[in-house]
């Protein structure tokens, strides 16, 4: 990222005392409340319309009682696919869209009648739902003990009873997850940028041999157009924007060939998913943290990182800093503690 770019740090008053700091980055903060990321398994981005939440009343249910829980709930479709026999089954079928009837193929209705739900950060997959399904998976995530872990053996969240929905647990102590927005018909910068990193994402995963334990995911819309190319990492929970406005207007153009998304900014993302650290550069926020948080993160970020030298604030290699002192603030859960800043 340019030095000279959207990203590069200004400086005007501190929050400290008058101290020189940096402006916030407008990408900063730009991450809506959420306690948890619902995902539709076993889709496509060619199925999506521009407003996915009436494709089925299975996928209505998950995201009007999503947005009802404590917390909030962010529901998205995707590629993900949690089981390999889904995924066949997913990848050979053929939907109209919309939920309409008519035409060649499997409606969305029908295709989408039934659907598997992967909860992150928890790492559980809900299975075969339907709408009282759907209500069920969701009384059990309106819990009032918030998850402090991804795992089933740890996490203060009961047991789902057996009764209430089939499921399992995602691996994700070594396993790390990259939803990348490509949902094109919302937003076009989306499809164009959001194809491109994941695109990128894929070919360095598979030629750094990573495809045991990285995975990259198309996500329909998760907010921040402007931002595109749009990506979250799990388990962590960090979202990016790879912000395509900073090369001007030829970053609007409907070729793929013009997108400012390039390969540099795909490994930054795999350097912090596989090294469990932050990319400030290029950094929105994260789940389960309110807006004051994540502007208070990035700023402990940028003060620290001023007094070791000013690493990591700017630059022209979009690259992740191990060197850090921030970028473990984050305990080994999926909660996230606002108390750890300034701590």
């Amino acid at each position: 990222m340019s030095s000279g770019g959207p990203g590069s740090a200004g400086h005007g008053r501190s929050h400290h005392g008058g101290e020189p700091c940096h402006e916030v980055d407008p990408r900063v903060g730009s991450v809506a409340a959420h306690r948890f990321h619902l995902v539709v398994c076993n889709s496509s981005s060619e199925e999506w319309p521009s407003r996915v939440d009436a494709m089925s009343p299975a996928i209505s249910a998950l995201a009007h009682g999503g947005a009802r829980l404590p917390g909030r709930a962010m529901v998205t479709l995707s590629d993900f696919s949690p089981f390999k026999d889904t995924a066949k089954k997913s990848s050979s079928s053929t939907v109209t869209g919309g939920g309409g009837g008519g035409g060649e193929g499997e409606t969305a209705a029908s295709k989408y009648e039934r659907i598997d739900v992967a909860v992150f950060p928890l790492g559980l997959v809900a299975k075969q739902l339907d709408s009282d399904g759907v209500a069920a998976l969701l009384r059990w995530l309106g819990h009032e003990v918030l998850p402090t872990s991804w795992s089933s053996t740890h996490t203060n969240l009961p047991q789902p009873p057996s009764s209430a929905f089939e499921h399992s647990w995602l691996e994700l102590t070594n396993s790390r997850h990259i939803f990348v927005c490509t949902h094109g018909t919302r937003d076009r910068l989306c499809g164009i940028h959001g194809g491109k990193l994941l695109a990128d994402l894929r070919a360095l995963i598979t030629s750094q041999g990573l495809a045991d334990r990285v995975a990259a995911w198309a996500t329909s819309h998760i907010g921040g157009h402007k931002y595109a190319a749009n990506a979250i990492v799990y388990p962590r929970g960090d979202w990016y924007g790879t912000w395509c406005a900073r090369c001007g207007s030829g970053s609007s153009s409907g070729s793929d060939s013009d997108s400012s998304v390039g390969p540099a900014d795909a490994q930054a993302i795999i350097d912090a998913a596989t090294r469990d650290i932050v990319w400030w550069d290029a950094w929105r926020g994260a789940t389960n943290m309110s807006k004051m948080d994540q502007i208070n993160a990035w700023r402990f970020h940028n003060d620290s990182a001023d007094h070791v030298g000013g690493h990591g604030v700017t630059g022209s290699h979009p690259s992740a800093d191990s060197a850090d002192p921030f970028t473990h603030w984050i305990p080994k859960s999926s909660r996230r503690k606002s108390s750890v800043i300034g701590s």
